[in-house]
């Protein structure tokens, strides 16, 4: 017997093998130890490590009180684990089938994230952003949720001792989330020459996905603000410095909307490799799931697009792209190479073929 205090939680569950199965891929736990129980082996218990952490499961026996969280209706704990990508983590989670109750926001200096495993429990990542103290913490806190209570229109005050707290009803506290259940929000950025078809996409994939993403466009932002101001000569270095003025205030837009669990669909240029490495960095630094899509099609089909887009001022219309425009922004294309696509997703699509 251990010599010294320690606290492994036990998660009751229907269908231990699977549990196993689930944790060990979602999680990359390390089964430690695995005992089996009757005729058929099934598996009655395991213990499992999670680097230092120590956490162990068994099989759903109602007559001796081992009751599983679909048994009870829900469960009222949340097992907390530290992680240092958040991001990677919850990712791995949802794709071994985990489901999302709050997609990855920022709360107190960490990034933070909770999910409901396929067995019920649930599983709070949090990911340490900046060192606090206990008072920092304290007061992020009543900020948040004095902001909340106004929201709610409300005073921020201490529950009546009556009311659906988690100590009186467990379920109650849960229920609000379940109707926001869904995959982390994710970062979808365009990437492609002039001329290769990245509006056209980008419209039919916001469309077509559920839910449905906020598109933020460079050209729109850059036609907007400063048409009326393009200047007759030394237009390179002129849209330079602003594009990258917009590619900041936009990205600043897309962190709030991904911490409201919202997904953002970026087209920015970044025609080059040091301008996508700067905007992946943005991207790791704040521990977001990304997607890239990147569009490609002849030379000449591009041309082609470009004058008549020039010409029709269609729907996917935002500036005048000049022939010499068109033939140094071409120039400047860098498609990505093996090893820039590589741990990340990356998806390659023609646009010059049916």
């Amino acid at each position: 017997m251990n010599d010294t205090t320690s606290l492994c939680p036990l998660l009751v569950v229907r269908g231990a093998a699977r549990a196993i199965d689930f944790y060990q891929r979602a999680l990359g736990a390390q089964l430690l130890a695995c005992y089996e129980h009757g005729a058929a082996r099934h598996v009655s218990h395991a213990d499992l490590a999670l680097g230092a952490a120590r956490f162990a499961l068994t099989e759903e026996l109602r007559e001796w009180n081992s009751d599983a969280p679909p048994s009870l209706g829900g469960s009222a704990v949340v097992l907390q684990l530290g992680v240092t990508d958040a991001a990677l983590a919850l990712e791995r989670l949802c794709a071994a089938g985990a489901s999302v109750v709050f997609p990855l926001q920022t709360f107190a200096g960490e990034w933070m994230a909770r999910v409901r495993d396929p067995f019920g429990h649930f599983w709070l990542l949090r990911q340490r952003l900046e060192p606090l103290s206990v008072d920092e913490i304290q007061r992020r806190r009543d900020e948040l949720f004095s902001q909340l209570a106004s929201q709610l229109g409300a005073p921020a005050r201490a529950p009546a001792k009556d009311a659906s707290t988690i100590e009186g009803h467990p379920h109650a506290r849960q229920a609000p989330n379940l109707a926001r259940e869904r995959r982390a929000a994710r970062v979808h950025l365009i990437l492609g020459p002039v001329g290769a078809g990245k509006s056209t996409f980008a419209t039919k994939l916001a469309q077509q996905s559920s839910p449905q993403p906020l598109r933020l466009t460079l050209d729109d932002w850059m036609a907007t603000l400063f048409r009326p101001d393009r200047p007759a000569t030394g237009l390179p270095a002129w849209y330079a410095e602003r594009a990258e003025r917009c590619i900041d205030q936009i990205w600043k837009l897309a962190r709030q909307l991904i911490a409201r669990g919202e997904d953002v669909l970026l087209e920015l240029g970044l025609l080059r490799r040091e301008e996508r490495e700067r905007f992946y960095a943005r991207v790791n630094e704040a521990g977001l799931p990304l997607t890239v899509y990147v569009l490609d099609a002849a030379r000449e089909v591009r041309r082609a697009r470009v004058l008549e887009r020039n010409r029709e001022q269609g729907e996917t219309f935002s500036m005048l792209v000049p022939p010499e425009i068109f033939e140094l922004a071409s120039d400047l294309w860098q498609a990505p190479e093996p090893d820039e696509c590589r741990q990340r997703d990356v998806r390659f699509l023609r646009t010059d073929v049916d």
